[in-house]
C-alpha cells in the first residue's frame, strides 16, 4: 500500500509528484541557497537529486517548501522534521515526516494505529525521544 502512495502539501493539498519523484522546494540556513530537490518516494531511501546541484553538509539543517503555496513544510510537531500528507485515495492518508537534517536518516509513517519507522529510526528499535510527544 505505501509503495502506491502519492504525497501531497499539507498546507494548499496539491499533489508533490513529478513522474516518480517527490518535487519540492528548499533552503539552506546557512548559506542562503536555494533550489529544488527530487525526492525518492519509497519510506526510507534516502536517494536525492537537487537543482543546482547542492553538497551538503553533515547535519546540515535544510527547509523544505512547497512549490505551489511556498508554505513552509517545517512540522509543527518536531522543528527537525518535515512533514507532507501520504494519499493512499481519495480518503485515506496518512502523516510522512522526514529529518530535515543532511544524514539523519529518519522516516516516520503516522497511522491512525500506528507509527511505522524508517531509516535510522527502523535500525535502532526505538522511538526517538524528540518525537514520542506526537506519535505516544
Amino acid at each position: 500500500m505505501i509503495q502506491n502512495c502519492k504525497y501531497h502539501c499539507p498546507k494548499c493539498e496539491e499533489s508533490l509528484m513529478k513522474s516518480t519523484r517527490v518535487e519540492l522546494n528548499f533552503k539552506r540556513i546557512n548559506h542562503k541557497d536555494r533550489g529544488v530537490i527530487h525526492l525518492s518516494p519509497e519510506p526510507g531511501n534516502y536517494d536525492f537529486l537537487t537543482t543546482p546541484k547542492i553538497d551538503f553538509e553533515k547535519e546540515e539543517r535544510v527547509i523544505f517548501i512547497c512549490p505551489y503555496c511556498d508554505s513552509d513544510l517545517t512540522s509543527k510537531k518536531n522543528n527537525k522534521f518535515a512533514e507532507l500528507k501520504m494519499m493512499v485515495n481519495e480518503i485515506i492518508y496518512f502523516e510522512a515526516l522526514f529529518s530535515t537534517v543532511h544524514g539523519d536518516k529518519r522516516t516516520y509513517i503516522i497511522t491512525q494505529d500506528e507509527v511505522d519507522t524508517y531509516g535510522d529510526a527502523e535500525a535502532d528499535g526505538e522511538i526517538h525521544d524528540d518525537l514520542e510527544d506526537f506519535i505516544l
